[in-house]
């Protein structure tokens, strides 16, 4: 009954009622209990980098729509980011219904799109998820007149790229620049690190599931030292675009692009994670194994995280332009990278000292 109350259309007339009287000015001290001028839709609001944005507008008092195809206990938690009447969300199961796509944008003065899959799925293929999809919103977009449409792309989007995710993100960019050329507004950032992103803890499982009498050989495109990148702090991004909404249309640039504080190769990056998991860390690279991996059986992790080298445009706006810090990985990444280590590497409370563990046998169960 419940299913068949979501999708008889008591959801669109939901978010009918919550932009019915669009709000012209702001209202209150600021801050998630005021209200400001802006209703935004939000596609993607439940992925990994979605809470974050959501978080950011809820702090500003915008008024939200929130469009998914997930269980209600997976989104609920966000609810807690806005005000009471300040969020709806609105259950979509199909988003081939164009008029339904139309309902869910036509109020919002901003559409922000977060979509896109990692890896393809069992139903979805990389263009199904980071194309197909990005081309129907933006077509509701276009024929309800959307002002601005905020989409997420990469910097290393290119149709040239070994990476089947980032053709298809090159593809996305050129899918919204032709649908909403005088409206559309794109976000390329690099790699993002944050607690439940796929590239740093792609890269310390890597080295974790080594046993310790590999000490800490670990295979790496070239050990790292060909490979460059300049990742930033998810949250730092979704804290610029939510910068770039409150930001009047006439500063608005059409191209942005978010990077890190600080270059490093990928063997100094490494370098950077064990040094946090108290692992040890001895880059190796295996040709054959190397074949099979990008040739064979095309691991997107391994084409994306470890051939691909960050190539930022100079002279584009960044975080730095909208005000924003970029957090330094260093900085942050203790939060989740603690949970690499071995439980009992840990400070041994007699003499103030680190268990050695790669050099004594005692309790390692291995024959070093």
């Amino acid at each position: 009954m419940l299913k068949s109350l979501q999708t008889s259309g008591m959801a669109v007339r939901g978010v009918r009622a919550l932009s019915a009287s669009p709000v012209t000015v702001s209202t209150g001290r600021g801050g998630r209990s005021s209200t400001n001028s802006h209703t935004v839709t939000v596609f993607g609001s439940t992925g990994r980098m979605g809470r974050f944005l959501i978080n950011s507008l809820g702090q500003s008092g915008s008024q939200l729509i929130l469009p998914h195809r997930c269980d209600t206990h997976t989104i609920n938690p966000l609810k807690m980011a806005s005000d009471l009447g300040q969020q709806h969300q609105v259950y979509t199961p199909d988003f081939n219904d164009e008029a339904h796509l139309e309902d869910l944008v036509k109020y919002s003065d901003v559409v922000v799109n977060l979509t896109g899959s990692h890896r393809p799925r069992l139903h979805h293929s990389f263009k199904d998820s980071n194309a197909t999809l990005t081309h129907k919103i933006a077509r509701a977009c276009k024929n309800v007149g959307t002002p601005c449409f905020i989409h997420m792309s990469h910097i290393n989007a290119s149709y040239d790229s070994p990476s089947q995710y980032l053709k298809t993100k090159a593809l996305s960019e050129e899918i919204v620049l032709h649908e909403l050329p005088n409206s559309a507004i794109i976000v390329r950032s690099a790699d993002c690190f944050h607690a439940w992103d796929d590239f740093t803890h792609y890269l310390a499982r890597l080295n974790s599931r080594k046993r310790l009498v590999q000490k800490g050989r670990t295979q790496i495109y070239k050990r790292g030292i060909f490979t460059y990148k300049q990742p930033v702090f998810g949250p730092d991004v979704m804290k610029g675009v939510a910068r770039i909404i409150s930001t009047p249309d006439q500063d608005r640039q059409r191209l942005y692009q978010f990077v890190g504080p600080k270059l490093y190769s990928l063997h100094e990056f490494m370098q950077s994670i064990t040094d946090i998991t108290f692992r040890m860390y001895q880059p190796i690279f295996n040709p054959v194994r190397h074949i099979v991996e990008a040739n064979i059986a095309r691991y997107e992790n391994y084409i994306r995280y470890q051939m691909v080298t960050d190539k930022p445009i100079n002279g584009l706006p960044g975080l730095e332009d909208l005000g924003i810090k970029p957090s330094v990985f260093e900085d942050e990444a203790l939060f989740w990278l603690r949970n690499y280590r071995i439980f009992w590497q840990t400070w041994d409370p007699l003499d103030g000292q680190k268990s050695d563990i790669y050099n004594n046998s005692m309790g390692t169960g291995e024959n070093l």
